[in-house]
Parts: C-alpha cells; structure tokens; sequence
C-alpha cells in the first residue's frame, strides 16, 4: 500500500444554471471525486486572480471581553478575521470559512481575491469549528449544532460590523457566502438576520454545503477508519508517508511550493489510488475533529481528555492529551461531549434531534421559500450521502447549480465557477485582467 500524496499538501488543499447537472463541454478535469478535492483547479484553469501590493487588514475582535484567559490558550484573546476594503463606496460580503479553517488558506484566498477585484469590501471569518473561534467567540465551546454555531458567527459580525468596520467602510449593501460548513451556515445566518435585521442581507451563496453535517462527518470518518483497520496498516500508513514526503523535498532540492499545481504533478507521476486518497482526505478531517474535541472538552469540564479539576498550563506535556484526542473521531465527540453537554439544559433532548438541528432539513421550508439564496455543488461530492444531492436539486430547484464534477470544493477557483459565483451577486472581474 502505498500514500503518495504529502500530508502537508492534503492540509492545504483541504483546509473542496439550470437544476441539471452541466454540459458535457465543462472545462474542469476528469478526475474522480476523491482527486479533485486534493488536486484542485490547475493555475492555467483559473481566471487571473492577482492584486497588487497587500490590500488586507487583520483585525482582532474580542466576542467576549469579560470572559477569563485560559492558560492553555493564552495566544488566542480575540478572534481575528481579514478584511479586503475598496477606497470608497461598495457592497460588503461575508465569507465564511469551511470546517475547521480559518480566516485564510487555498479556498478563501480564492474568495477574497475574486470579490475584492469585482468590487466588493471583503469580510473573511474562521469557521466555528476552528480551534481560534471555539477559544475566542463560541458560546457554548462545543459546536456542531448549526443554529447556535451561526448565531456565534452573527454575533461576531455584529460586534466586527459595529465596533470596527463601520467606522472605516462605505457600505452599500450586504451578502454573504461560505463553502462546505460555512456555506451551510450561511444560509443559517440570512435566516437569523431576518429576525434580527442588523445587515439585511440582499443575497446569501451557499457553496458545497453539507446536507447533514452528522452524515457528511460519518463519511469523512470512514475514508479513515475502513481503510485502516489494524496497528501494522496504521504504521505502513506513516512510515510511507514520510517517505513521500522526504522524496518530494529531496527532488526539489528542498524547495516545495505547496499549492494545486505541486499537488497537479505530484499526482500525475505518482498516480495515487482512490483508496489512498480517501485515506489522507479522513486524516484531515480527523485533526479537525481532534481540535473540537480538546477544545469542547476543556471547555465544559467534562473530564473526557483532561481530568476535571486538572489546570493545564503553557509548558505541561499534553502528549497523553493529544493521543486520546487523537482516537476520538466525530461521531464519538458527537455522542459522548456534544450529546451530554445539550442535555444539561434540554434533558429529553434526542440524538436525532441534535442530528436534526446539524443538518439543512431543519430549515427546509426556509430555504424553498428564500429566492435570494442560492446554492452551487458538485454532483460527485465526497461529503454527500446518495441522495442529498437530490434533496438539494428539489428545495433549490432553478437557484441550484450542479456541477457534473468537482469533488468537494476542488473546482473553486475554476474560471467558469467563479464566473457564475460572481454573476449570482451581480458582478464579474475586470475585463482584460
């Protein structure tokens, strides 16, 4: 068995009309699902992307200011988050980022790039299930449940909108957009707003959301767990993979430039199976699931990982800590610390109904009726059970695009996919450029 493709590649690439599917004459590459969420788009695929100097702001917003420094997270007192501003009047959108990313990586380079040179101020946020949000603007330290990880995200664009931005930006209008987890969550975040009416969102993208976060982190975990099932796989598993990557190193004397055209050649003289993929893509998931676990259980005490009463401080060794995190896949965080910590105050709540409240269909009648929320996916993405996909074509009807392929996420920054993203807020990149 072998694994060729490197592991820090994979955590780059993964930090992904009509109701018909499109044309046959669809430009992206015929890969299978699994190689186009590692690959991606290839550069000479991409529109020109490029911006001049360094128009970005990172700020720091503190969600909650009285809330007390815990010493284990001592470099993470606020939530940081990136803007893009145009110098005078423009509309502003939010982008949310995937699961467990943060405000920046391959996918929101690609959304920051494209709406700053269509014309738009540029908010980018970390996702709720980062390790920095879940620190410095969760509520509850234990995310998975869509509403509540939404409103976290809807306060923290309040107290940014607020407390910061206002003051600087020009704003005409406002959208939102998000990929994977964010683009589910941004349809959770046009619902709240419709209540709360700070923004008045005109338009909301959704882009390769999950329909049920629990069904999608359930696939996630088995590319994992069914293709390594013993010790001696487990150590294969690592001993090649260091391999790989030494190879990689030494035949670029040292000098790798980690990104979808690297992954591109990598991929055609190495040749990787779907097998293997499916491997390394579960791997990255389950280091965002590692995060969420520490994190949660830390939060709520539960004693899971770090014994209750236990003060971590800076310099402790967590290597006991970070074994066990390490074993707990997603559906065990779901059972046995987000379960518990929702029946604490809601004691006859259900499995089924948290499944529920994690998932699209909990706000169907919602999404058929909003025409100002769109959505685009793929029709082989690797998170979707059968028939999501379906689901999606018949709440969405003509707001949903279906791309033929893509995997998840991985056909992004495809020129015709930015192309229609920037045409359904009703703006387009600069011509000749």
């Amino acid at each position: 068995m072998k694994f060729p493709i490197p592991l820090l590649a994979v955590l780059l690439a993964m930090s992904a009309s009509s109701v018909q599917a499109a044309n046959d004459d669809y430009g992206f590459p015929d890969l299978d699902g699994f190689a186009a969420t590692v690959i991606q788009t290839p550069e000479e695929l991409r529109p020109d992307l490029s911006i001049k100097g360094r128009p970005f702001r990172l700020h720091g917003l503190k969600v909650f200011p009285d809330r007390p420094k815990r010493k284990y997270t001592w470099y993470h007192d606020k939530m940081r988050y990136l803007v893009f501003p145009q110098k005078g009047p423009a509309p502003l959108i939010f982008l949310i980022a995937g699961t467990g990313s943060s405000y920046h990586g391959g996918h929101m380079t690609t959304l920051y790039t494209a709406f700053y040179k269509a014309g738009f101020h540029v908010v980018g946020l970390p996702s709720p299930t980062s390790f920095q949000f879940m620190v410095t603007a969760s509520s509850t330290g234990v995310p998975g449940i869509l509403e509540d990880d939404s409103r976290d995200l809807y306060r923290a664009m309040r107290l940014a909108w607020e407390q910061q931005l206002s003051k600087k930006l020009e704003v005409t209008d406002f959208y939102v957009t998000g990929y994977s987890l964010g683009g589910a969550q941004t349809a959770f975040v046009m619902k709240i707003d419709e209540q709360e009416k700070v923004f008045n969102f005109k338009k909301g993208l959704m882009i390769n959301p999950p329909v049920s976060l629990y069904n999608s982190a359930m696939l996630l975990d088995s590319y994992l767990r069914e293709n390594i099932t013993t010790g001696e796989e487990a150590i294969r598993f690592w001993d090649n993979l260091t391999r790989v990557m030494a190879e990689e190193y030494a035949e670029t004397q040292g000098v790798v430039k980690l990104g979808p055209d690297f992954l591109y050649d990598v991929y055609a003289r190495r040749r990787p199976n779907d097998e293997n993929l499916a491997i390394l893509i579960g791997l990255v998931f389950a280091i965002t699931a590692q995060n969420m676990v520490t994190v949660a259980d830390v939060s709520t005490q539960s004693g899971y990982i770090v014994p209750v009463g236990t003060t971590a401080k800076i310099t402790a060794d967590v290597t006991d800590y970070f074994l066990v995190s390490a074993r707990t896949p997603f559906r065990l965080y779901f059972k046995d610390l987000l379960v518990p910590y929702y029946r604490r105050s809601e004691p006859t709540v259900t499995e089924d109904d948290l499944i529920n409240r994690a998932s699209l269909q909990s706000i169907e009648e919602f999404l058929r009726t909003s025409d100002n929320i769109g959505l685009v996916h793929n029709a082989d993405d690797i998170i979707m059970k059968e028939g999501e996909i379906d689901w999606l074509v018949d709440v969405f009807k003509d707001r949903a695009k279906i791309w033929p392929r893509g995997g998840h996420c991985g056909n992004m920054a495809y020129k015709e996919n930015v192309e229609h993203m920037l045409a359904f807020f009703g703006a387009s990149l600069p011509e000749g450029r």
